[in-house]
């Protein structure tokens, strides 16, 4: 599942908590912010933004998974 969120960082060499996961996120936003050349346009607040939004992608397909093997 991790995979497919993730293209820039390795999620595992963050903690596998709630704040391990944001880090994580925050840390893949900014990293293709910066990529694609975008990282000058975005205010401190949208990237924790779309940090949080990628977090609750995160955690929505993981709790369709677990449902989907009750």
């Amino acid at each position: 599942i991790m995979n497919r969120f993730f293209m820039y960082v390795d999620p595992t060499e963050y903690d596998m908590t709630q704040e391990g996961l944001m880090k994580a996120c925050l840390a893949e936003v900014i990293a293709e912010a910066k990529d694609t050349g975008d990282y000058p346009m975005y205010r401190a607040e949208d990237l924790l933004q779309s940090a949080k939004w990628k977090m609750e992608d995160i955690l929505n397909d993981i709790s369709q998974l677990v449902e989907a093997h009750l």
